[in-house]
Order: structure tokens, then C-alpha cells, then sequence
């Protein structure tokens, strides 16, 4: 072991007797120097030859340190055997280093004048503020010295002492600078300005400039950048809202700039504007093109910056989010309505895009949001055409394109392989079926045809305005009910409004109800529900209520009433919890039965609002106040716990309705059923249920046992109340077929159960993808619903 002895040696000997770095400051006793040669010297500061003694070499030696006591105190700066190396590093050191010394007490220890030195050596031609502003020397600026230098630019780089300043981020050093008159104009030589430098910096920094400069505030540099887009390149939020809250203006374009000195970036987009490869994206476009989070898109948005701004590559955005892969920041510019089948100069949508980088939630997620499916680029290229067959993401992607019916390529269309060939039948791979309900396909179909059959031999007057649409709730699976009623309006080719006369809805059904009444799009309560989701499921359950009665409000008018809604009618379940047993309220936008017979409730609670004081927000807060997940609203419940499929209760509803016309003499008024829809929001796969035996335990295994079997017996309880398929839906269709009127039920098949609450924008999109595939499967069942329709309003 003698070897790891010697190893050992060396190593410590190493440690030990290393030799310091030649610009290693040390501190000295001067009185150790007198009698060596100086070979020049300035005040405070000398070079010294080498002396007699071995090792000693030519060396810079500060003498003046600020502190008296240490009058005998020194610090070495720099040492070498090379005099032209230490001449320069003197010429460096000599003006700054004595003077700062002296004017900061905080330079009077070796970190701090090593630092100086560094800094020195690396930033030789910084002046005296410059030098101040980046070691923070505070008391440096009551100088006079220094002070005369706060606007004289780096003759390297053109930078300002604020601009070194701001680049520290110290907030106190660039008050008082500013507070001393330094300029707020200044350019460096590429063109940036304060506020390009405090893009990268703080909120608190950027307030602290001011708001009076605005042509320098949106100015560019010499890349053509502006001070958001490099806050938005580097990803500052807090950055962003604060150029905004200043005056900076979001839809300034990057360009090639009016600076005097352009920079390389700037020639080459203007000798070559369409030529850019995607990695040089970032040389176009607004700020909202380089965003790297949904918060700062969130940000721009609201400011109205131009969400389908094109780049010089004519991407917008959404193109740019799709090829990052950014799935939230997609999902964030979807919801704020960007357009989506904007093409580039290639003629790609985002979604030829998002396949070509085989993405398979965004591609989700862009079909369920409208993308056009079989749109061609100017190499005549489908999407389909572009899925990369031989990846796993490809072959999903393949079938997630097929599912929603997209079509092959044409026979003249050369280079396609078996995904896309026209006389290919490779569909990709299916995910595996969810296990499911015995399907009622069948059964539709038989009731379908002896309905409609029925209906050519039935007086047509009965069809006159007993139209009735019913949705289920489910929390953010309304979304559901939005992909179905897009996919049932795409084959009517109208408004859905516009084709039934009640609408019934709970819970969230209920507040897609009154959106809808409202005049708000599908596609608005589409990019609505996403909007909602980011902004109220936040925290811990059950969330703050804020949020989502600020959407409603929104989205609904703050000031509407009930009564405002002329069509359809509208049925939005409720429950009034302030009683044992509850009850159902129904909100209403017309007068209830009993209203009509002048029959008193004789109710000892208090009234409910009549629909000329029912504000349409409290009504959809209050049908959507699902407990656990929101709080009461008032004496308010979440309707679905007792109505979560209001079909029964909206039949019931319009036949009392009628009843009460025709006893109070208006019986022309009387509007029968003539078609039942109802949506459900999605089915979820049969699991197996255990532990369903509850009783009182009879020993220690037994309570053991006892906790697992309430929680499943609890969860079973609410699963039957709030159920919203089987049987209710088989008693509905069973009603509707005795009395000869139409009923069609859509309710997707779901692969997984989804939470009220899911925020997740993969499972979201896959959600809307399942729809939209079983609505794309069912589209025989949507013609027979459209030829219905066209009968009833032909009668």
C-alpha cells in the first residue's frame, strides 16, 4: 500500500503549495515592498519589478486602501514573469481601481476588490458608473466623478450605466440613477433601449421607468425586436403585464427595424423575407408567436393583441404552439377563438402541423375545435397524407383522422402508402373498446321508423312548436354536450336554437342552456368551457365561486333576466335545498302552470323570483352549484341531484303547461311534444363494484372492513341519484314511443371517467375527440333527427 502513501503526498503537497492565480487578489504588508523597484506607478497604485528574492515577479500592488487603520495594508492585484502582460493589465486597473476604492467603503476587503478587478478585466472600457451601477456601489454615485459619467455610453457596446444597471436587476441602483437625471433614451449600438434591457429584468424595474416614453418604449432594435417580444422570448409574465400596464403596444410586428446600424438578423430577413427555415420562426411575428407559456398568451390576449397575426412565413400563433408542441399554450389560443384553418405560405394548417410533428392531443384537440379535416396544402397533401405510418404516435394519429371521417387520397395523388392510397384499407390503430352498456342501437332504429312513419299519418298541426332539447350535467363534460350539438347543427346547417322551442338543461346543461338562449355561438361556449376551467378549478374543493360567476356574468349579462329570452323556453333545474325534503325549481323565462291557474303555493318558505327579477347568471350559478365543488349558492343546490337527466321532468313540464292553457281558455296556445333530444355528457366505461354489504360490525376485521364498504356504498348512492342514463333514459324513449313522438338519445361512449372538475388538456381533448368519433359512427342517426326536424318545421 506503500503507492497510496506517495499518491496521497502528491495530493496534499498539491493542495498545499499550489501556486496562487496570477490575478488572485491578496492582501499584503506594504512595508514588505520598499525595497523592491517600481517600474511606474499612479496614485495609489504601483507596478513592481521583480527583487532579489526567488519566485518574486512583476507585480501590481494597490497601496491606498480607504480604511486609516490598515495604513500598512496592501493588496495584490495581479503577478507574472511577463511585463507586457502586466503593463496592460496596470493600464486596465490604474484610473478605476484607486479611485473606487476610495470613493466606496464597501470596497475595503479582498472580495469586493476582486471583483472590481474582474470586472475591470473583463469590461475594459466601462467607465467609472458603468463600474458602480454593476458591483451596486452606492455610495459611489455622491460623487461628483462618477455622477459626470451616468450618460456616457460604453464605447464597446454602447450601453448606458442604466442599462448596466437595469441588467443587474437592482431595483435601488436604477431609482437613484434615474433619480440623477440619467437619460431614458439612450440606445446602445444595437439599437436597444432601457426598456429592451429591462425586458429580461422586473415588473418593479420596468414600473420604475415610467410611462412617459412611449415611441422608445415600442421601439425596435436593430433585430427588429421590440421590449415585449424579448419579455415574451425570455418568458416573463410579470415582465409582459408590465410593458402592458405602461403603454406597450402587443401588435407591433417584427421587422427589419429603422435602426442606423441594422443588425444581421434584420439584412437577412430583408433580402430574403419567405426563405426562413423553422428554426428562424422567431424573426417574424408578434409577441404572441414566441410565448413559451399559456399565462403570458393569457396575458396578451386580454390586452387585444392580434391573436392570428401572421409571421413572414404567414404562420399565425396557433401555427407556431402546434410545431412547440405546446399543448396548453394551443389549448389557450383555441380558447380565446384564434382561427384555426389559417394557412401558412406552404398552405399548412396548424393541423397538417401538428400531424407532421405526430402530436396526438393536439391533433385531438384542433378536430374537435373545427379544423378541416381533408384540407389540402399547396403540395395537394391532406393530413391524412402527411401521418408518419411507421411511429406508434403515427398510427394512432392515422385512426384519430379516420374516426372523424377523413378521406383517403385520390387516385391521381402520387407517394401515398397504405394509410392514405386510395385502394389501401389500413386505418391505424384503435385504441381498445371501453367496456359498455349493452348498446340500444337497434332498438333507436325500430322506434326511429315507426315514429317517423306514424308522424306522415298524424294531424301535421300537432307539430307546431312542442320541439324539446334536454342536457344532462356533468360539470366540464359539458363540453361533451357542445362537440355533440356542433355535429348536430353541421347537419342542419342552422342555429340549434333555432330549431327547438324548450330547451331543458341542469347543472351544466343549464348553463350551455342559457348561453345558448343567450345568443352566445357554439363555438363561443366551446372556447367558453376551456376558459372557465383554467380559471375556477383552482385551489382546493370546493373552489372559489368568484371566478366562474365572473364568467357568467360575462358571458350571460350581468343585468339580463329571464324574461328577456323570448325563444325558446327555457327549463333550467334547480334545487331548493332550504326545505327537508328538497325540491326541484325550475327556472322558467315564462309563467309556471300554476302562475297561469292563479294557484297559490301556499308555501310557508319565501318566493322564488318570478322571470322579470330572475337574473340569468344566478340562474346558471344556482343549477351549477354542485356540492363539494362550489358552494351553496343561497338556498340553491346543483339541480342534478335530483334531476340530472331532465327529460321526465321537462315532458312533465310542458304536458302541465298545456294542461294549464287549456283550463285557463287559451288553448291555441297549447304547444304538444312533437320531438324529444336528449344529450347526455358521456358515458362512463362498467367497472366492477365490491363491497356493497353494509352492516354492523361484529369484530375488529369486520371495522376494518366497514370503512371501505361505506365509501363504496356512498359513491353508489351518488352515482343513483345524479343517474343520467339507463333506466331514466329507457323510461323516456318507453313515454315518447307511447305517444307517438320522436326521441333520439346521443350520449358518447367515454374510454375513461372523467371528473366534474378535470382541468387535464390531454383528457379534455381526447373527451371531445370520443365525441365527435361517436357522433361521426351515429351520423345515420343525425340524418333521421334532420329529416324529423324538416317535417316538423314543413307542418
Amino acid at each position: 500500500m506503500a503507492w497510496l502513501g506517495s499518491i496521497a503526498c502528491t495530493v496534499l503537497k498539491n493542495i498545499v503549495f499550489s501556486e496562487v492565480p496570477a490575478d488572485q487578489v491578496l492582501e499584503i504588508k506594504t512595508t514588505e515592498y520598499h525595497k523592491r523597484n517600481i517600474h511606474c506607478r499612479e496614485d495609489g497604485i504601483i507596478l513592481y519589478s521583480p527583487g532579489s528574492r526567488e519566485k518574486e515577479k512583476f507585480e501590481i500592488v494597490l497601496h491606498k486602501p480607504y480604511s486609516e487603520k490598515l495604513h500598512y495594508t496592501g493588496y495584490s492585484l495581479y503577478r507574472s514573469n511577463i511585463l507586457e502582460k502586466v503593463e496592460l493589465r496596470f493600464t486596465i486597473l490604474k484610473d478605476k481601481v484607486p479611485l473606487l476604492v476610495e470613493l466606496s467603503k464597501e470596497m475595503s476587503n479582498v472580495n469586493k476588490i476582486q471583483s472590481l478587478c474582474d470586472t475591470l478585466v473583463e469590461h475594459p472600457t466601462w467607465n467609472l458608473a458603468h463600474i458602480a451601477a454593476h458591483l451596486l456601489l452606492y455610495d459611489a454615485f455622491d460623487s461628483d466623478i462618477v455622477n459626470s459619467c451616468l450618460n456616457s455610453g460604453d464605447s464597446e457596446t454602447g450601453a448606458s450605466p442604466l442599462q448596466i444597471a437595469i441588467k443587474s436587476n437592482n431595483l435601488q441602483i436604477v431609482q437613484m440613477l434615474i433619480a440623477a437625471n440619467s437619460s431614458r433614451e439612450h440606445l446602445d449600438f444595437k439599437a436597444n433601449t432601457v426598456y429592451h434591457y429591462a425586458a429580461s429584468s422586473t415588473k418593479d424595474i420596468i414600473m420604475a421607468l415610467g410611462a412617459d416614453l412611449p415611441n422608445t418604449l415600442n421601439s425596435r432594435n436593430s433585430d427588429g425586436y421590440t421590449p415585449m417580444h424579448l419579455a415574451c422570448l425570455s418568458d416573463k409574465p410579470d415582465c409582459v403585464k408590465a410593458l402592458l400596464l405602461i403603454g406597450a403596444d402587443c401588435n407591433l410586428s417584427a421587422s427589419e427595424g429603422t435602426a442606423s446600424t441594422p443588425g444581421y438578423v434584420g439584412d437577412f430577413i430583408h433580402n430574403q423575407p419567405y426563405s426562413l427555415k423553422h428554426d428562424d420562426m422567431k424573426f417574424g411575428g408578434t409577441p404572441l408567436h414566441w410565448c413559451c407559456s399559456k399565462e403570458v398568451i393569457n396575458t396578451l390576449l386580454s390586452k387585444n393583441c392580434d391573436i392570428n397575426a401572421l409571421n413572414f412565413d404567414g404562420r399565425t400563433a396557433l401555427h407556431m404552439m402546434v410545431i412547440r408542441k405546446r399543448l396548453d399554450c394551443v389549448a389557450a389560443l383555441l380558447s380565446h377563438m384564434a382561427d384555426i384553418n389559417i394557412v401558412d405560405k406552404g398552405g399548412n394548417s396548424p393541423l397538417h402541423l401538428a400531424v407532421k410533428e405526430s402530436t396526438p392531443a393536439i391533433v385531438q384537440l384542433l378536430i374537435a375545435f373545427g379544423a378541416e379535416i381533408n384540407a389540402r396544402n399547396w403540395q395537394n397533401e391532406s393530413p391524412r397524407h402527411l401521418v408518419n405510418k411507421d411511429s406508434a404516435d403515427g398510427q394512432k394519429i392515422l385512426y384519430i383522422l379516420h374516426a372523424v371521417g377523413a378521406e383517403r387520397c385520390t387516385r391521381d395523388v402520387i407517394g401515398c402508402d397504405v394509410g392514405c392510397k386510395y385502394d389501401e384499407n389500413f386505418n391505424g390503430i384503435a385504441p381498445p373498446e371501453a367496456p359498455s352498456a349493452v348498446p340500444r342501437t337497434a332498438v333507436d332504429d325500430m322506434l326511429h321508423a315507426s315514429t317517423i312513419a306514424n308522424m306522415a299519418l298524424t294531424d301535421r298541426k300537432r307539430f307546431k312548436g312542442g320541439r324539446l332539447l334536454c342536457m344532462d350535467g356533468g360539470g366540464i363534460r359539458g363540453l361533451v354536450l357542445v362537440q355533440t350539438l356542433l355535429e348536430i347543427e353541421a347537419v342542419l346547417n342552422k342555429p340549434i336554437t333555432n330549431c327547438f322551442d324548450w330547451i331543458a338543461g341542469t347543472s351544466t346543461g343549464g348553463i350551455l342552456a342559457l348561453g345558448l338562449a343567450a345568443g352566445r355561438s357554439l363555438k363561443e361556449c366551446q372556447a367558453l368551457y376551456f376558459r372557465i376551467k383554467d380559471n375556477a378549478f383552482v385551489g382546493k374543493r370546493p373552489y372559489s365561486s368568484e371566478p366562474l360567476e365572473n364568467a357568467l356574468k360575462e358571458c350571460l349579462g350581468s343585468e339580463t333576466v329571464m324574461s328577456d329570452i323570448r325563444h325558446p323556453k327555457l327549463m333550467i333545474m334547480g334545487v331548493l335545498a332550504d326545505r327537508k325534503p328538497v325540491d326541484l325549481h325550475i327556472f322558467r323565462n315564462y309563467h309556471s302552470p300554476s302562475n297561469i291557474l292563479n294557484v297559490a303555493t301556499g308555501d310557508q318558505f319565501k318566493d322564488t323570483l318570478p322571470p322579470e327579477e330572475q337574473l340569468l347568471w344566478k340562474a346558471a350559478r344556482a343549477t351549477g352549484a354542485a356540492p363539494s365543488y362550489f358552494r351553496a349558492f343561497g338556498r340553491f343546490l346543483d339541480g342534478g341531484l335530483i334531476a340530472n337527466n331532465p327529460t321526465l321532468d321537462a315532458m312533465t313540464e310542458i304536458h302541465e303547461y298545456n294542461l294549464a292553457l287549456e283550463a285557463s281558455n287559451r288553448s291555441s296556445e297549447k304547444t304538444p311534444l312533437s320531438l324529444v333530444v336528449s344529450l347526455g355528457t358521456g358515458a362512463i366505461p362498467l367497472s366492477p363494484l365490491q363491497n356493497v354489504d353494509v352492516y354492523w360490525p361484529e369484530g375488529l376485521l369486520d371495522t376494518a372492513k366497514l370503512a371501505s364498504r361505506l365509501k363504496t356504498f356512498a359513491t353508489l348512492l351518488v352515482d343513483q341519484a345524479t343517474a343520467a342514463d339507463g333506466r331514466v333514459v329507457d323510461r323516456a324513449r318507453a313515454w315518447c314511443s307511447m305517444i307517438d313522438v320522436p326521441y333520439y338519445r346521443f350520449n358518447p361512449q367515454m374510454s375513461r371517467e372523467i371528473n366534474m372538475d378535470e382541468d387535464n388538456d390531454a383528457i379534455l381533448a381526447e373527451m371531445l375527440w370520443e365525441t365527435k368519433a361517436f357522433m361521426h359512427t351515429n351520423r345515420h342517426q343525425i340524418k333521421h333527427l334532420a329529416d324529423v326536424l324538416d317535417f316538423i318545421c314543413n307542418c
